[in-house]
């Protein structure tokens, strides 16, 4: 629920493997349809929550629940 992009995403499926995972929540980002599709691709079998995709206003991004 916070501001992951394509960048993030990228760092994230370059760091240590993510195999151990049972579930992934990534709900509320702002990736695009091609890294959608690469995560889904690098973690088979493992449910992936991509819901609520939202595009930058203006260049600016908003976190879904804040403090």
């Amino acid at each position: 629920m916070g501001v992951l992009t394509d960048r993030g995403a990228e760092a994230l499926l370059s760091g240590q493997p993510l195999t151990h995972l049972q579930e992934l929540d990534l709900s509320h980002h702002y990736l695009s349809e091609p890294m959608m599709a690469r995560v889904r691709d690098a973690l088979p079998g493992v449910p992936i929550d991509l819901s609520d995709r939202h595009e930058p206003d203006e260049g600016e991004f908003f976190v879904s629940v804040s403090e």
